[in-house]
């Protein structure tokens, strides 16, 4: 398992593998791999299971868009993670958790938390409502008035975001 995508994950692999890589997977040609096309290369070629191609979709959705781009896969490629995500059971289920959480909030299905979706999960969590602003302004940290599942799980803590 993942052995297909261990090449690929040396920081010296040249740009015009990577690009091929990518545009092997970009069937719509839009220039970002979208859930299914990742799905395509988490599940058929690295052998990856739903939930951690699951895990995997956000994770390497850095902006919450739900589109992996270019730069964010490459950024992945050359991380040096080698599938440390997958591999260590403890790690995954904390991450599967993470995922689980920020999905029940994320009711649009936009891979992001918009005001009303967070205000629900700090609700939930108890969170002072006269903090949600401070707490919302502090986690959107690219300032688009979103929060990725990177910010969220930075928020939360969990598990180390050392490769990401």
């Amino acid at each position: 398992m993942y052995q297909a995508g261990k090449t690929y994950f040396d920081s010296n692999a040249p740009i015009i593998v990577l690009k091929s890589l990518f545009s092997k997977y970009d069937a719509d040609k839009s220039g970002q791999l979208n859930r299914d096309e990742l799905k395509v290369f988490f599940m058929e070629d690295l052998g990856f299971t739903k939930e951690q191609c699951d895990v995997y979709s956000l994770l390497l959705d850095k902006d919450g868009n739900g589109q992996v781009s270019f730069d964010e896969f490459v950024i992945w490629l050359k991380s040096g993670e080698n599938f440390s995500n997958v591999s260590s059971k403890s790690r995954f289920h904390k991450l599967k958790q993470a995922v689980d959480m920020f999905n029940e909030f994320d009711v649009d299905r936009s891979q992001s938390l918009d005001r009303a979706e967070f205000k629900r999960l700090f609700k939930s969590l108890n969170g002072n409502p006269l903090k949600l602003d401070a707490a919302l302004s502090e986690l959107d940290k690219d300032g688009n008035n979103l929060i990725s599942f990177q910010e969220f799980l930075r928020w939360l803590n969990w598990v180390p975001l050392d490769n990401f």
